[in-house]
């Protein structure tokens, strides 16, 4: 990182609100309790940071909007979707279904998709937004007219020209080998708690040469050691997501998911309190015992050119999934859109 300028950090605060709408559990009752971040986090501080080691030229806009789209899921066939409601929890009119003709679902899947009708909930319906409610529960429908999602995939809904204005790129990380890194992990966690132990993370802890000549920058900026990266993405060599754990101090834990270029970092911070989250039942999500579980984080796809790339991100918890949208603008890493699928199990 040797040369005429110096690192600049640069920090945006973003207030968001995780609280959702009431919904009405099987017994009747309501309940209006966050569904992915438990009750500590009915609201959260994102504090987004990019590092900038060298001047980057403006990205060029672009006349597609990034945030006009939407989340959506497949049903068991992987034929059909439904889409979720907007940020707070409003259901998509008929105009916008009707414009949404691609999904970008696991693994970067482009499918050519068509809007059928708006499906009513049916008083059978357990709540859950999953492959097994999906005919009981309401929302836009969606047919898959080539190919097929995954069965009870997480998808983005696009509308024409997206895909041309934000091109899909592929994931060099190999689907077998995040597999078995998983399958590793789970393990470790597995005995770890049969030890009632912390899990031991370093063998997992492997950045590439690429992310090593940037990482040096990210634990001086937050001053504190990264723990572990664990790889999510990989473009070539100039381009990988990642999730990073930070090591604690004291009560104050970190995390963070961060985009790493040539000469640039750019990441939002997801800092927690151990004291805290053990008495709310949840740091980072429910019942997560203050565990940055990076097994459960995804990066399905990532679109666009560099300077102004788009994350689609997915985070499982016991209750559900959480699903970001964010997107590198004018030198800083931003949240367009969010969404929850309930699936409690």
């Amino acid at each position: 990182m040797t040369g005429e300028v110096q690192p600049q950090l640069v920090l945006e605060r973003k207030f968001v609100t995780w609280q959702i709408d009431a919904r009405r559990d099987m017994d009747g009752s309501k309940h209006t309790l966050p569904r992915r971040f438990g009750k500590a986090a009915a609201s959260a501080i994102i504090a987004t940071t990019v590092l900038a080691f060298s001047p980057l030229g403006a990205s060029a806009a672009s006349a597609i909007d990034p945030a006009n789209m939407a989340f959506g899921y497949a049903d068991k066939t992987g034929m059909k979707l439904l889409a979720l409601g907007d940020d707070d929890n409003t259901p998509l009119d008929a105009a916008h279904a009707n414009a949404l003709v691609e999904a970008v679902c696991a693994n970067g899947q482009a499918l050519p998709i068509r809007y059928l009708r708006m499906q009513q909930a049916s008083p059978a319906s357990n709540g859950r937004q999953s492959d097994g409610n999906f005919t009981n529960e309401g929302g836009p429908l969606f047919e898959v007219t080539a190919g097929r999602a995954e069965p009870d995939d997480t998808c983005m809904l696009v509308p024409a020209d997206y895909t041309q204005a934000f091109p899909v790129i592929r994931n060099d990380v190999p689907e077998p080998e995040r597999q078995a890194l998983e399958s590793a992990y789970w393990r470790a966690v597995e005995a770890a708690d049969e030890r009632n132990q912390p899990v031991d993370v370093s063998p997992f802890h492997a950045p590439t040469d690429f992310a090593k000549k940037s990482l040096g920058a990210l634990e001086k900026a937050r001053d504190r050691a990264v723990k572990l990266y664990w790889p999510l993405f990989r473009s070539g060599s100039s381009q990988e997501v990642a999730a990073i754990e930070f090591a604690p101090e004291g009560d104050s834990l970190l995390g963070t998911l961060v985009l790493v270029e040539a000469g640039r970092l750019s990441f939002p911070d997801m800092p927690a309190s151990l004291k805290k989250g053990l008495a709310d039942g949840g740091c980072w999500s429910v019942d997560d015992e203050c565990r940055f579980d990076v097994a459960e984080m995804n990066v399905p796809a990532v679109l666009g050119k560099p300077g102004e790339q788009l994350i689609f991100f997915t985070t499982e918890s016991t209750e559900g999934q959480f699903i970001r949208l964010l997107q590198v603008n004018a030198g800083k890493l931003v949240e367009l859109k969010h969404a929850y699928r309930y699936r409690a199990t």
